[in-house]
């Protein structure tokens, strides 16, 4: 029995290491293939098939080996692709670009299983002055030197999926790679012919695809990325905006629209009128007070910085009679401002209101009121029909002048 049981035990330990020596052959084997063949691209696609299992052996998973074999086969499918398509074959551009990533990710594992521990002649492992082996890379440098040169090759790959394929997590895929390598620990900065700003275009781009694949966090982060890198363009800071909007990131979404405004309030006051409008839903009517003061001292011909003042006025002394100036000067450096038209027909449709409850008030009073806001209400109303407040106030406004036409027309709507 104990006989039995000991030949069941070297079975098992042979058939072990059986197996652990095939999947080492079967590396070595792939690795003479690629050497030493002139391969087609089949070629190459079954080599990277053919080295699959190894990847995931227990014997042969943590090998450097394994994963710069199975890069190589890659990058080697990738220049083959390329060559082809230099001298005007049809190539499957999908798996073109996708073989790079897919290089670029087992090499990244190989270089993580990248040590050697350093023997003397007599075989034993040499130590450092610490005790600890003495450990050297045997593929780190050709790793290296084989991202390097194909480092721009991710920006056309990640071109290449947003634009012919439409697959923008893998044009995200592709920019991130671009992006981030000339960054890396183990990369020598110098090395790479972009400097900051081209990188950041592609963060920008690549922030671009994160949205169109839905991934709001990755965008902008990317978005963030290409700012600090100094690709600071407007477009940048309104995709970003949008992204901190649409997470709920209200300081992040803050600090993003001052930085905005600092490069773009003169080309576009929508920064400073959330600024605003977020400085009064927040009751911070200082803040409020000194930005936009300093907005009307820049742009004094800004109509949308007068209306937004006599806004805050309101708010801050809780009577929009005190915004009358305001909202005048808005609408005579430009008539149709909609907002400022709402705003006008507001001043006179409160003061309406107001004077109805007095009843010293004659009726003549109160229609002349309602009267004046009438054609500012229309106009806002016109201009923006999804305005409730304004329909409802004209609703109000045509029962008082006796318009039952408009009135029926507008219960209609």
């Amino acid at each position: 029995m104990v006989r039995n049981t000991t030949a069941i035990i070297i079975g098992i330990f042979l058939l072990a290491t059986c197996q652990a020596a095939a999947q080492k052959r079967l590396v070595e084997q792939v690795k003479q293939d690629v050497n030493n063949m002139s391969l087609t691209v089949d070629n190459y696609k079954d080599a990277i098939n053919k080295i699959e299992p190894a990847l995931t052996n227990e014997e042969t998973k943590d090998e450097a080996e394994t994963w710069y074999t199975a890069g190589d086969i890659n990058f080697r499918l990738y220049d083959k692709c390329l060559k082809l398509k230099s001298i005007g074959q049809d190539v499957d551009e999908n798996l073109m670009y996708s073989s790079l990533i897919n290089g670029y990710d087992k090499m990244r594992q190989a270089l993580k299983s990248d040590s050697v521990i350093v023997h003397d002649k007599h075989g034993n492992p040499k130590t450092e002055k610490d005790g600890s082996p003495k450990i050297k890379t045997k593929y780190s440098k050709k790793i290296i030197e084989t991202l390097q040169e194909h480092f721009d090759d991710y920006r056309l790959a990640g071109s290449v999926f947003y634009v012919n394929l439409k697959n923008y997590e893998s044009a995200y895929r592709a920019w991130d790679i671009y992006t981030t390598m000339p960054f890396m620990s183990f990369m020598k900065r110098g090395k790479f012919r972009a400097d900051d700003n081209a990188i950041g275009k592609y963060c920008y781009m690549k922030g671009v695809a994160a949205k169109m694949a839905g991934d709001n966090t990755r965008a902008l982060n990317a978005f963030l990325r290409a700012i600090i890198l100094g690709y600071d363009t407007k477009d940048v800071f309104d995709f970003a905006i949008s992204c901190a909007e649409t997470q709920g990131n209200e300081a992040q979404l803050v600090e993003l629209v001052k930085q905005a405004y600092e490069h773009y309030g003169k080309d576009d006051p929508k920064y400073i009128t959330f600024l605003i409008n977020y400085a009064i839903t927040n009751k911070h009517y200082d803040n409020a007070t000194r930005v936009i003061d300093m907005a009307i001292s820049e742009y004094p011909n800004n109509a949308e910085y007068y209306d937004l003042k006599g806004v805050l006025v309101e708010n801050q002394t809780g009577n929009i009679e005190n915004s009358y100036e305001y909202f005048r000067k808005c609408l005579e450096i430009d008539p149709n401002h909609i907002r400022g038209n709402f705003d006008m027909g507001r001043y006179y449709y409160n003061i309406a209101l107001k004077i109805e409850k007095d009843p010293t008030a004659s009726n003549e009073e109160i229609l002349d009121k309602f009267a004046k806001a009438k054609p500012y209400m229309e106009k806002a109303l016109a201009a923006n029909p999804s305005n409730t407040a304004a329909k409802d106030a004209l609703k109000t406004i045509y029962y008082h002048l006796g318009d039952a036409e408009k009135l029926e027309q507008l219960e209609q709507d």
